[in-house]
Parts: C-alpha cells; structure tokens; sequence
C-alpha cells in the first residue's frame, strides 16, 4: 500500500516553479550554444555527500545516473546541478554506456551478462542496467534529464523499501528508488 506523499501541495508548487525555471534555461541556452557550439560541461563520474545526513534509511544513498556522455549541454548540466542541490546528502554515481557493460559483466551471472549483451538499443540496455544496478547496490535512479521537485531527504523516508513514482495513475521509470536485494 503507497504511503501518503507527505507536503504534498508545496512539492505540487515548487514544480512548477521548477519547470518554469527549466524552460528558461533551455531558452537561454540555445544562443548560448549557437555562440559556443562545441562547449559541454563535464558532470563527475562521483561526487560525494556533502553534508552528513543523522537520517538513516534502508535506502542506499547513492544517486545513479548514466548517459552516453557526461559531457553534456547547458541544460542538462543545470539540471545536474538542480539535483545535487536536492541531495546533498547523497553520494552521486554517474555511469557511462561502457562502464554500464563492465558493472554487469563484474557482478552478473553469465546468463544474465549475455541477456544483457542481447540488447542493441542503447535505453534498453540503460533500462536493464537500472534495475540490476538498484537491485544490487540499492539506491535511487534518475533520468540524465529528470529533476527532483523537493529534498530528497524529504521524499525517502526511514523504513521506505522502495519509491516509486505515479504519473497519471500509471507507475514511470525515470525514478526508481530501493534497498539493496542482492543476494547474501
């Protein structure tokens, strides 16, 4: 049974502050990148907690991320920014597409590597590596371009085995959230 989502009403009005935020950083970057057309900004493959949190949860507090590039546009790296900011109680993981490969391969069975080496499109293969990933380490996955509306200290709670989002009604994947489920 889903828990009542707690502040509510604030979390319904900081996003759409938030959104209105987004949009006007992608309107000011397209001149941006027409001025600077090469220049990305590098999002770091781990960046630690910066403040200690006296929180404990069964949720691992680690933020996963993974894209083709951590070279990434203005947008995208504000949007990184934005997501720290609302977690500066957790560590960050960002993994790219080959380090993707090499986590599986490390800590898989062979049956599930090659299941894995089956997939040719690059979002499957993303989607697989979420969920292995949150199964074996635990921890909180985010979309390269999604955004947390409020603290996620706010959002996880002690005893939370998982979070899972709705989205009219239907459950998404650009975040997932859960304990470690690997077996012992």
């Amino acid at each position: 049974m889903a828990n009542p989502v707690k502040y509510e009403s604030l979390i319904v009005v900081c996003n759409g502050l938030e959104r209105l935020f987004g949009n006007i950083v992608k309107v000011i970057s397209y001149p941006f990148h027409a001025l600077f057309p090469k220049l990305r900004f590098t999002i770091p493959e781990y960046s630690p907690a910066k403040i200690k949190s006296k929180q404990n949860t069964r949720i691992t507090k680690t933020i996963w991320q993974t894209n083709y590039s951590n070279k990434v546009t203005l947008p995208v790296y504000a949007n990184y920014l934005f997501n720290r900011l609302m977690s500066l109680s957790y560590d960050y993981r960002y993994v790219s597409t080959e380090e993707r490969e090499t986590y599986i391969k490390e800590n898989a069975d062979t049956r599930t590597f090659n299941a894995y080496s089956k997939l040719t499109d690059g979002a499957a293969q993303a989607d697989f590596w979420r969920v292995f990933t949150l199964l074996q380490e635990g921890g909180v996955y985010i979309d390269i371009d999604g955004h947390l509306v409020f603290p996620i200290s706010q959002i996880i709670r002690e005893n939370d085995q998982e979070v899972l989002i709705k989205r009219r009604d239907k459950y998404t994947n650009f975040f997932l959230a859960c304990e470690e489920r690997s077996p012992s």
